[in-house]
């Protein structure tokens, strides 16, 4: 995101004058003793508010006329001007941002002209601007109105509003719903997109243990520790990462191993990632292949959610001005007017990948009509028009020291046909190996359905293996019986068929053959609810079958939730089976029995909770214990358990975790029959950055730093146990790319010596960058000064209160009294009114701890 220096490259024609910053008044009430003074303070400035209500909902040029007598408590005449004309601001061009019904939708540059008849300047919105900011300029009764000339929004449209803010350079504009282009929710231009600082950081998660065993009489100790690093760098539009790994223990020595190392880079023309390094190919259309080398693939995440997501359209005809509802499994997705006629709906975005579509047209006079539109979608789907790609060149990689690297590049596009059908495809070539896919996915009455075809030709050892391999996918909800049907897939291979990854193991191998080469799968999964009993029932399964070992293996597990009273138990049953060539088949099948039980209606109540395992020969294990917080801290937990095992015997164990703003920690201790055993685990950031070093709890891919200047131990309310440390910074763990993030600051524990210009910022990251988020500080005494005139009369209520600089610091209340934040301990305050100012020398008596603000009394002269 650019610098907020407004004036950048331009030549400011006007400058902006606030006389008032009535935003420090808001953010702290008057401290006045008396409670009378309060409530006439209340009383008067509740006026004040109506009266400057009034003022903006003329549109005449004459000014508010309102009587300043109906004010007690003053006994001088109130200035109410600066409120009832307000901020004014003369001709000129301002780089400002512009937020559209509260959502940043961009910082550019807007001309303020004078509007004769209304005798203000306002800002020359046009047509095209308003279409680019997501308004749908095709429903606004325009007129002749030139696309590029000035647009009256508030006059031309019912409910609409402009507001301008000089003092933060900030436009908002609302616009009613209806008129709103509902192509780009969601979506942030790319001129907002922030690429985030430079920074350096570290996140790490740590795991240890230390056991003692007992064997005849000897005690042996083993230890073992686990490091997971993953570790990056930002430099301007790069993002540098490494993941690896630290392994210690007693039967090895310490090993250090690189999983994979890359750059990579936005390239916003393309909606797409520039990944350079070791990385993996997409797996959409074919098998995810490890390499090292170069990639470019699209980014959903850039683009609006009407391209991004595949949605229905929902068509229909309204016999009146009608209001159309859609919901999926009873929750409601959209709402809105339609004009009679045919209407087309093309912004549903539901909440699952399937499930029928409920849509209610109301129409004027109260009469309704209900239809079902059917709904399935599978991952290959894409909205119509919609386009996603990969392209890949590079080496294999099989992360061995001995494995072959042989070069190869893969393609693979994604294409939505139509509003129903999206065709797949890609290639893979390498050397002595190629492969074609094509496919297509369906959104049909009855599910989605997806089709596609791959066929293999490997060249080894002066052997030629051309095979196929057919995939068919398959999903739908049947909302009659309220079952999820989420995925079920079969996919079937010829003898010959080899994937990338097979062709290399066979080239590796000593017989020149692929290992363990799949014929077929067939895997299914499903959810049952019963809203009746609070309950549901799921099923997975799957079975596959090998060529060259001629066995299959099946897994099943089926499952069953439900809840009496407060009590939930789970019951769950497994199977495992492996058939040989010879006919021989294993098996291993295992029930389980969970329960829990809250001993409180608070959330934070401890529960009691119970495990029983069985397996088909004969061994069993219950495990039963108590978890909670921890001394009602909501970030800290206990956990104590006990049990016994028919191999092992009994056990106890018992751990404490906890997560603060510097990470997440753990701990714990466990004894059985012949062993001991001590735990702990750790897991979270470090960030270096230009303000310096910070803690933090564990990264996602992305994050952003949060600066209050100078102050530390200021939390946010909307994330929880994320604070500032020493330096005035913290480090916020996650944000989404290429959306709207918003963060607030939790002033509530600042304290009366700490003022903010705002407490709520938003920030839209790229991808994998780390933005900075600054609350801008003022850090002094609260003084509550006692404004006395030379004549001895009070300073009249509405007079500015400003330091040496000009700078706005209070507005006086109808007792004479202004509440000021002094960041120093002496100076001149400046009072103006109408027509008048005065000064008031000050100097401050030593602060004292158990005061939250200081009285002074001053002469104003």
């Amino acid at each position: 995101m650019e610098p907020r220096d407004h004036t950048k490259g331009h030549a400011r024609t006007a400058a902006c004058f606030s006389p008032v910053d009535r935003r420090h008044q808001a953010r702290r009430p008057f401290l006045l003793n008396p409670l009378a003074r309060i409530i006439l303070a209340s009383a008067g400035l509740a006026l004040v508010s109506s009266a400057t209500a009034m003022t903006d909902q003329k549109s005449a040029a004459t000014d508010v006329k309102f009587n300043t007598s109906f004010i007690q408590g003053t006994d001088q005449p109130a200035d109410l001007a600066t409120f009832l004309h307000g901020n004014s601001v003369v001709p000129g061009s301002y780089r400002v941002d512009v937020y559209v019904n509260r959502v940043l939708s961009g910082r550019r540059d807007i001309n303020f002209v004078p509007n004769a008849g209304k005798g203000s300047v306002e800002p020359c919105l046009t047509l095209d601007m308003l279409r680019q900011f997501g308004m749908n300029a095709e429903a606004v009764q325009a007129g002749d109105t030139s696309p590029t000339a000035c647009f009256d929004l508030p006059a031309r449209v019912e409910f609409a509003r402009v507001d301008y803010q000089p003092a933060s350079l900030r436009l908002n504009i609302s616009i009613p719903q209806a008129m709103m282009s509902r192509s780009a929710r969601g979506y942030v231009p790319p001129e907002l997109w922030d690429e985030g600082e430079t920074v350096g950081f570290v996140n790490y998660n740590f795991s240890g243990a230390r056991r003692h065993r007992s064997d005849q009489g000897r005690s042996q100790a083993q230890d073992q520790y686990y490091l997971s690093l993953r570790n990056g760098m930002n430099l301007g539009a790069w993002r540098l990462r490494n993941e690896s790994s630290l392994t210690y223990g007693n039967d090895q020595p310490y090993r250090f191993r690189s999983n994979r190392t890359f750059m990579q880079r936005d390239i916003t023309s393309l909606k797409s990632q520039l990944t350079l390094g070791e990385t993996f190919t997409d797996s959409q259309v074919f098998d995810s292949v490890r390499f090292l080398g170069a990639m470019v693939m699209s980014d959903e995440g850039m683009l609006p959610d009407s391209e991004r997501l595949f949605a229905p359209v929902i068509r229909g005809i309204a016999d009146t001005n009608a209001l159309v509802e859609v919901r999926q499994n009873g929750f409601m997705l959209y709402s809105g007017n339609v004009s009679p006629g045919p209407f087309e709906i093309t912004d549903i975005y539901p909440s699952g990948s399937n499930g029928d579509l409920e849509v209610t047209v109301v129409e004027a006079d109260g009469s309704r009509r209900v239809f079902v539109q059917p709904y399935a979608s599978l991952p290959i789907m894409v909205p119509k028009g919609a386009l996603r790609y990969s392209l890949a060149a590079g080496q294999h990689d099989s992360n061995t020291e001995d494995g072959l690297s042989p070069s190869f590049a893969s393609g693979t596009l994604v294409y939505g046909l139509t509003e129903r059908v999206t065709a797949a495809g890609g290639v893979q070539t390498a050397e002595d190996y190629q492969a074609g896919n094509i496919g297509a996915g369906v959104n049909t009455g009855l599910g989605a359905v997806s089709l596609d075809l791959t066929q293999s030709l490997s060249r080894q050892r002066e052997q030629r293996y051309s095979g196929q391999s057919l995939r068919l996918r398959y999903a739908n909800t049947l909302d009659l019986t309220n079952t999820t049907l989420a995925v079920a897939g079969y996919r079937y291979s010829t003898d010959q068929y080899l994937t990338f990854d097979d062709h290399v193991d066979a080239l590796q191998a000593d017989d020149g053959s692929a290992r363990a080469r799949a014929k077929d799968r067939i895997e299914i999964s499903l959810t049952q609810a019963l809203p009746e009993q609070s309950a549901s029932l799921s099923f997975t399964g799957s079975e596959q079958r090998y060529w060259d070992r001629g066995s299959k293996t099946r897994q099943l597990y089926l499952s069953w939730n439900s809840a009496w009273r407060s009590l939930s138990y789970n019951v769950s049953v497994e199977r495992n089976q492996t058939f040989e060539r010879s006919g021989e088949s294993q098996s291993d099948n295992r029930i389980a029995l969970t329960v829990s039980l809250p001993l409180g209606s608070d959330s934070g109540s401890s529960r009691l909770f119970a495990n029983a395992v069985r397996d088909s020969a004969g061994a069993s294990s219950l495990q039963s214990g108590l978890n909670g917080q921890l001394f009602d801290d909501r970030n800290s937990f206990y956990s104590l358990q006990a049990g016994h095992d028919s191999a092992s015997g009994s056990s106890g164990f018992g751990k404490l975790s906890t997560t603060t703003a510097y990470g997440r920690f753990d701990a714990g201790y466990g004894q059985g029959r012949d062993y001991q055993a001590l735990s702990m685990g750790a897991s979270g950031s470090v960030v270096a950055h230009a303000g310096g070093v910070n803690f933090g709890q564990p990264l996602g891919e992305t994050f952003a730093l949060v600066q209050v200047k100078d102050v530390s131990g200021a939390r946010l309310s909307n994330f929880s146990n994320v604070e500032t440390a020493d330096n005035g910074y913290a480090i916020l763990p996650y944000a989404q790319p290429y959306r709207t993030n918003w963060v607030n600051l939790d002033t509530r524990q600042l304290g009366a010596d700490v003022e903010l210009e705002n407490a709520v910022d938003q920030v839209v990251p790229r991808r994998g960058a780390a933005p900075l988020v600054s609350f801008r500080t003022a850090i002094g005494r609260r003084v509550q000064f006692d404004l006395e005139r030379a004549d001895g009369s009070r300073v009249p209520m509405g007079a500015a209160v400003e330091d040496e600089q000009g700078k706005p610091l209070a507005t006086v209340d109808p007792s004479g009294r202004a509440l000021v934040l002094s960041e120093r301990d002496s100076g001149e305050l400046i009072v103006k009114w109408t027509g008048q100012q005065c000064r008031a020398t000050f100097v401050l008596p030593p602060k004292e701890a158990h005061r939250s603000y200081d009285r002074l009394k001053v002469q104003c002269q």
